[in-house]
């Protein structure tokens, strides 16, 4: 079956990329908000917890290569189902879970929807040419909502059920990861002969799509990987803004809320001024496809990335005023700079990675956020615990996000002058 593109079923996959979107954000965030609970519950330091709910993105990029090839080998449809399965089977474990050991395992498992989620988003490369800015925009705006609604739902959660029973209604939710891997009907695709391992051409079907005649093992995993991605430097300096991504975008989801709670906000407010970050990112998603038309995806993105420096800056200041307006329009800074970063860098991915490769690229790139969102559960959490507040994470979130485009901004430099010694 031909892909059609920019029609039908195309809208359909930009749904199930936005359902997906607002799920793994959402339970992101929603485990920031129960974060003060569980450190209160299982009288642990900060940065434990902290560490294991970014242990989920960690445990996502080690499951991320094995998502990739089994969408080769089998579906992407059966491997975002079964993915999504495990995640909310690893959310009811969470929920009874008696030690810490218990619940970090549980958080830990919860990253097979990483997997689920970067499978669904690398199909929208395959159903959208013409209006990709505009569905990657729609699709985007799931961040919004699961940023805006998961929050304020997960504290009534906590008050009317406990964290148990938030678990257990976290679980319920996740289930549309399955109804997500449903809606990706199989597509037909055509593999060259060229690849290693001599793939012969065929139309695609579950069990045979890139099978090896020679049977050759490393040209396998090399084609199932798609590992020759890693000699292009274009695709590393794009590792490089996903572990930036990773560190900035989780240390915010995670700690937003106790930061709020440690100014001394009442925790229902505390989740609004995250509620506030969603607004931004709806705000960024509807005006992208119209940006995306004046400025090019590398220059967006530096400027995103500038700005989605300067407003984690500026926490530390704002703190200082214990201003609840003044760090819930900063949240709406951050989340609009930070959208148009991400939408930016997803275009930039598109115009340099061959279709063929793109749901390997997704995933590997996926790595490199994992890496960051688990060094930002980390830190973030320890330098709270070292300093007794939560200026030195900020601050450090904000240097990330400039150091994550520096190796693209060199690279592209170095190509422009090429490209002008070529011409002479």
């Amino acid at each position: 079956m031909a892909v059609k593109k920019d029609s039908g079923w195309a809208w359909m996959i930009c749904i199930a990329t936005f359902i997906v979107q607002t799920l793994e954000t959402g339970t992101v965030k929603a485990l920031g908000v129960m974060l003060p609970t569980l450190c209160q519950q299982f009288s642990t330091p900060t940065w434990v917890i902290g560490l294991g709910i970014s242990l989920a993105p960690g445990f996502g990029a080690i499951t991320s290569p094995l998502a990739g090839a089994l969408s080769k080998r089998v579906s992407p449809r059966s491997t975002v189902m079964v993915f999504g399965l495990l995640a909310v089977i690893a959310m009811i474990i969470a929920s009874v879970s008696t030690s810490v050991a218990t619940l970090l395992t549980a958080l830990l498992l919860t990253g097979f929807s990483i997997g689920a989620e970067c499978v669904v988003i690398s199909q929208m490369v395959i159903y959208f040419d013409e209006y990709y800015d505009t569905a990657n925009a729609f699709a985007e705006t799931g961040v919004a909502i699961g940023v805006m609604v998961m929050p304020p739902l997960t504290q009534l959660f906590l008050d009317t059920y406990g964290w148990r029973g938030s678990f257990l209604l976290l679980a319920g939710i996740n289930l549309y990861f399955i109804v997500s891997g449903a809606m990706l009907r199989p597509v037909s695709t055509v593999n060259d002969d060229a690849h290693i391992g001599n793939i012969p051409e065929t139309e695609y079907t579950p069990l045979m799509q890139g099978r090896s005649n020679n049977g050759c093992f490393l040209a396998n995993v090399v084609y199932y990987l798609d590992l020759t991605l890693f000699t292009d430097a274009s695709f590393l300096s794009l590792i490089s803004i996903y572990i930036s991504h990773g560190y900035c975008l989780t240390g915010w989801m995670i700690y937003l809320v106790p930061h709020s709670i440690d100014l001394g906000f009442e925790p229902y407010h505390a989740s609004f001024i995250a509620t506030a970050g969603g607004i931004g990112n709806l705000i960024a998603c509807i005006l992208y496809p119209f940006v995306a038309k004046t400025l090019s995806p590398s220059v967006l993105l530096y400027i995103a990335s500038v700005m989605v420096a300067v407003s984690l800056a500026m926490d530390p200041v704002l703190s200082l005023f214990h201003s609840y307006i003044g760090l819930a329009l900063l949240s709406i800074v951050f989340g609009f700079w930070r959208a148009m970063s991400k939408l930016s860098v997803m275009k930039v991915i598109k115009n340099v990675i061959d279709e063929d490769k793109m749901t390997n690229a997704v995933l590997w790139i996926n790595v490199g956020y994992s890496v960051g969102s688990i060094l930002s559960g980390f830190f973030s959490g320890w330098f709270f615990d070292l300093t007794g507040n939560y200026v030195l994470s900020f601050l450090t979130l904000s240097a990330i996000s400039l150091l994550g485009i520096c190796p693209q901004f060199i690279l592209e430099i170095g190509n422009n002058c090429k490209r002008k010694s070529l011409s002479k």
